[in-house]
């Protein structure tokens, strides 16, 4: 039986190891967090142009026509019930992680979307223990506490105590984090390329049904060559590349560390939307997002901190 590109460049030994080493696996995962940090900023002006569902479904619509053709092999050797069932759930939690984003993004700027959806960082360890992978770490539930204080600063502005962008931003993190506890735990056993594909499937159903239920299409004129070209970047970089990849990336390394790298989505976001001229850091800004990427620190290395601090515990 042929193989892919894919196929024959992991069945390499030196190939193999490198794909199978943390290290290169977190630099796949900063890769991916600076790209969808860039992509904040596309997603605030093209969903100036199009429907929220028709995009999504743009998105990931042809993130499903590439993934099969890249790994179709793949998906045909996997074709099981346990493969589908779980990219089907990775599915629906991405799929409704990333409607209540991009609906957030709408009303809200890129910078605080990105930021606010960095939270899901420090929610990895609670959800996991809500789906029986052990109880979160001390340290991680204060790391919650401070980023959730630091998003409070984020979206007080003027005196207002929460704008609805924010709050859909917050819940959409939820879902991020429940997906990303679900494809390390259930992708380590099973083929990450297929789980992803019915994931892509799922996520372009569920997009669908609210494009026919709820839209209109989109006008002729809002297919410029740039809107085109934004459209194609958001589908085949951001979606089938950085999602495919991180994906595989979550099932080498752990789940807490993995979600902090990702979450540098939200810096790099920050800065394209301040580069760009849709965000200005005020101090009360600047405040919150320190507690934020303060908490999303303290959840990776706080526990290390105190075991190496005198009488620290060992």
């Amino acid at each position: 039986m042929g193989h892919s590109a894919a196929d024959a460049s992991a069945s390499r030994p030196g190939m193999r190891g490198l794909l199978a080493s943390p290290g290169f696996n977190k630099l796949l995962i900063v890769a991916c967090a600076l790209a969808w940090g860039f992509s904040f900023f596309v997603m605030k002006d093209v969903t100036a142009q199009f429907p929220v569902f028709w995009l999504l479904l743009v998105r990931f619509g042809v993130s499903s026509v590439v993934m099969l053709a890249v790994f179709w092999r793949r998906i045909r050797e996997n074709l099981s019930a346990p493969v589908v069932r779980t990219g089907v759930l990775l599915g629906a939690f991405y799929g409704v992680a990333y409607v209540l984003q991009t609906y957030g993004i709408v009303y809200t700027t890129p910078g605080k979307n990105a930021f606010l959806t960095g939270v899901y960082c420090v929610l990895v360890p609670l959800c996991s223990w809500l789906l029986g992978h052990g109880a979160p770490r001390r340290m991680s539930v204060i790391a919650a506490l401070v980023s959730l204080v630091g998003a409070g600063l984020v979206v007080l502005d003027n005196g207002l105590p929460l704008n609805v962008g924010d709050a859909l931003t917050l819940a959409g993190s939820v879902f991020y984090a429940l997906e990303m506890v679900v494809v390390a735990h259930e992708g380590r056993g099973r083929d990450v390329w297929a789980l992803t594909f019915w994931q892509f499937v799922t996520i372009a159903a569920i997009v669908g049904v609210g494009h026919a239920l709820v839209e209109a299409a989109p006008a002729a004129e809002a297919f410029t060559a740039g809107n085109v070209c934004a459209l194609a970047f958001l589908a085949i970089v951001c979606s089938f590349g950085c999602l495919a990849v991180l994906n595989y990336a979550l099932t080498k390394v752990d789940p807490t560390s993995g979600s902090l790298l990702s979450s540098l989505e939200s810096p790099s976001g920050v800065a394209f939307s301040v580069a760009f001229g849709y965000e200005t850091l005020t101090p009360r800004l600047l405040a919150g997002f320190a507690l934020i990427f303060a908490g999303i620190i303290l959840s990776e290395v706080g526990e290390r901190l105190v075991a190496a601090l005198p009488g620290g515990r060992r």
